[in-house]
């Protein structure tokens, strides 16, 4: 009888247990439910509130006007007209300071497009892109100036190897070789010899003989060079071979130049000669001047290396390179500048060109 009534009492006991697991349950139920529905709601006043500032954005931005797509490609038109009238109007203003400033047209011409080597010939202008394939000179605009006499002076940060120098031909007549050296001059390249420009004869200049013995004798190093109309590989070696019998008596120590320049005239025997021509010509004189042991190089003006030549494919030789005033335009390595043709020197009468030589030989 007691067994019994303990069963009773155990399974009432179990009973209580599960209800007050069912109470716990159900009031956590009602209480999740409880927090979801107030997350409902302030969830939709948020977006009650959102959807009330998008209205009141959407009336002030009609309120104060739209504008079609339309209305928005005509605004562009007129901004890019306008645009372009400034544009125009600049390059009206720095040709007219360039012209003005006695620069030239080219000088100009030049300033409007800096990513480029920019060229006339026969009243044509020649564009083309500077190239990052060889190597760059790298001076600065203000790493020259020029000196009270005339000399170009390097004052830049670097320090580098530069010597100056003249080079001479029969124009320059007699020459007194004492007084050019010391006046500041360290060496001389002489002309040596030139081919007609009609007939094609090869001939010896005038001066030759007296102006390397005499530059010598007054203690100038000495380059020389030749002023080439080669029309083909066959003549440009015959001008290196005969310049090298002209030279082989003296102490050369600057480089042996092959001159290379358009002829300004309709009836030189170059005026239709190609630029792949030019540049064999060119290779092949600067490969016999090696091949007897002197240094070779090209000589030419800015047209030479961009009309004549690309200078990328005479990148291997030594460079001298003619332009007159400073900065220099030209963008690419050389290893000799003429930077005037209106230089003075002591011992010489009237105009002579001076160099600058940043190789030492």
């Amino acid at each position: 009888m007691k067994t019994n009534l303990q069963d009773i009492r155990e399974k009432r006991g179990v009973r209580n247990s599960h209800n007050i697991v069912s109470i716990i349950f159900l009031s956590l139920v009602s209480i999740m439910a409880l927090s979801f529905s107030i997350f409902l709601l302030v969830k939709n006043a948020s977006l009650q509130r959102q959807e009330a500032a998008f209205r009141s954005e959407l009336d002030a931005i009609t309120s104060e006007g739209y504008y079609t797509a339309t209305e928005a490609q005509r605004l562009i038109d007129e901004a890019s007209n306008e645009a372009e009238q400034r544009t125009k109007a600049s390059i009206r203003e720095t040709f007219r300071r360039k012209l003005e400033s006695g620069e030239g047209a080219i000088s100009a011409v030049r300033t409007l497009f800096p990513d480029q080597i920019v060229v006339s010939s026969s009243g044509r202008y020649f564009f083309f892109p500077i190239s990052d394939e060889i190597e760059h000179h790298g001076f600065d605009e203000n790493d020259f100036e020029f000196t009270d006499n005339g000399f170009l002076k390097y004052i830049g940060n670097d320090d580098i190897y530069i010597k100056q120098g003249v080079d001479v031909s029969r124009f320059q007549g007699n020459i007194d070789w004492d007084k050019v050296a010391a006046d500041g001059i360290d060496y001389a390249m002489i002309r040596a010899g030139y081919r007609g420009t009609t007939e094609g004869k090869l001939l010896q200049d005038d001066k030759f003989i007296d102006n390397i013995e005499g530059a010598l004798a007054s203690g100038l190093d000495v380059g020389v060079y030749f002023y080439s109309q080669a029309l083909n590989k066959k003549e440009a070696i015959e001008e290196a071979q005969l310049l090298l019998d002209m030279i082989e008596p003296y102490d050369i120590k600057y480089p042996v130049v092959i001159d290379i320049e358009s002829a300004e005239s309709d009836e030189a025997r170059t005026a239709t000669l190609s630029s792949d021509v030019y540049e064999e010509n060119a290779k092949v004189f600067c490969d016999t001047v090696s091949a007897a042991g002197y240094k070779p190089m090209i000589y030419g003006n800015v047209k030479s290396f961009a009309l004549l030549m690309d200078a990328v494919d005479v990148d291997d030789y030594d460079i001298w390179i003619a332009y007159y005033g400073a900065p220099l335009y030209y963008p690419y390595h050389f290893n000799m500048w003429q930077y005037t043709s209106a230089g003075k020197v002591n011992g010489i009468d009237g105009n002579v060109d001076l160099n600058v030589c940043i190789t030492e030989y």
